[in-house]
């Protein structure tokens, strides 16, 4: 027997890190300048840990550290009406680069990892931007949010009005949102509230213009050439380790497994996508209908022999019975057996001989099954 376990490692009370902007390449939500960070992501675990065991008693242990992965904020974030950000959020129809000082933010992902990076845009030229490398596990999601978040950061400090520009519809539409639950978007719009001077904004056109192509530019080269940045993991991740780890041990299950194989000899491989075969198709494959070789299993017959003589099994009936004559297969020699029956689970006309055949023997089970007396 196999039992699937998946053990969280970690408590509120655990060991919390704690960050402040001095060090903007640690990410900690819910916090401000002056005051510690806490978030529930021990030091040592700054990268996802899923350990896969096998005891010697045959038991499976998934790990998962649920510090690893980011967590959703419960509640009411900001009261409705005090919820005021329609002047600081909106959409540009024709967006212009122009000489005033402006941030541009903008994340990237690729097989190799994933960037965030923002540019600041000032008479045309551009003055000291920021990148990070984050985890390749990171969505591109969080790095555009990340970018968000750090650019509003260093917008904060400035006293006259600032638009920041991010291409990112999706964030901009959940960070105007004020039942969103995820902490960092929580995070902007309690810092935009409290610096009416900080103005984001999303264009609608997505090129041609200098600020938007450096920021991208300056992400894609944050994967390879960026600081490494600590950000939790997102929860889609979360649910395709588990996803992973369950198919995993399924496989394992019915690779090693001493019941269905002859079904485990046309599925070798594991899905969460069903067959699309009918109840015909599945005893003929499985082996598991009115046949004599399995009835004869559960002693419901004296012997697995066909009245023709020959062993009642699927296969015999498909090829060779000649009470089952109108509707035969070409007998597959040995060596071709499995591929014959593939392409006959595969070709439409096939199936449906095979469903008239499957009919057929269940119509006719006193006809093709031996009289013992």
């Amino acid at each position: 027997m196999y039992i699937w376990l998946v053990t969280w490692l970690g408590s509120p009370g655990s060991k919390h890190m704690s960050a402040t902007l001095d060090n903007p390449n640690r990410y900690s939500p819910n916090g401000h300048r002056s005051s510690t960070l806490h978030l529930q992501i021990q030091q040592e675990a700054t990268y996802a840990r899923v350990a896969r065991a096998r005891s010697s008693s045959n038991y499976f242990t998934v790990i998962f550290r649920p510090t690893d992965y980011e967590s959703k904020s419960s509640g009411i974030h900001i009261y409705p009406t005090n919820f005021l950000l329609h002047n600081q959020i909106s959409f540009a129809k024709n967006h212009i680069d122009s000489g005033a000082k402006a941030i541009y933010t903008d994340g990237s992902k690729t097989g190799e990892g994933t960037g965030s990076a923002y540019c600041i845009l000032e008479n045309y030229g551009i003055i000291p931007s920021w990148q990070s490398k984050l985890d390749r596990r990171n969505s591109v999601f969080q790095a555009e949010m990340l970018a968000i978040r750090i650019a509003i950061e260093a917008a904060s400090s400035l006293h006259r009005p600032i638009k920041i520009w991010t291409d990112s519809l999706s964030s901009f539409m959940v960070i105007h949102n004020p039942k969103f639950h995820h902490s960092m978007v929580r995070e902007i719009q309690t810092i935009l509230l409290s610096h009416r001077h900080i103005h984001l904004r999303w264009p609608k056109a997505h090129a041609g213009y200098l600020g938007k192509e450096c920021a991208d530019q300056l992400a894609k080269d944050a994967i390879t050439k960026g600081d490494p940045f600590l950000l939790p993991k997102p929860l889609s991740y979360l649910k395709s380790e588990i996803k992973s780890a369950a198919l995993s041990i399924w496989q394992d299950n019915w690779g090693n497994g001493e019941t269905g194989r002859n079904t485990h000899d046309i599925v070798p491989r594991v899905s969460n996508k069903p067959v699309e075969w009918n109840r015909e198709e599945i005893m003929f494959v499985t082996g598991h209908g009115p046949f004599p070789s399995y009835l004869h299993c559960f002693n419901l017959r004296t012997h697995d022999n066909c009245s023709c003589g020959g062993k009642g099994d699927p296969i015999h009936y498909a090829t060779q019975c000649r009470f089952t004559l109108s509707w035969h297969f070409q007998t597959p020699t040995v060596s071709f057996k499995l591929q014959r029956l593939k392409n006959i689970l595969t070709n439409n006309l096939s199936r449906t001989r095979l469903r008239l055949l499957m009919s057929f023997i269940c119509d006719e089970n006193n006809l093709i099954v031996e009289d013992s007396n």
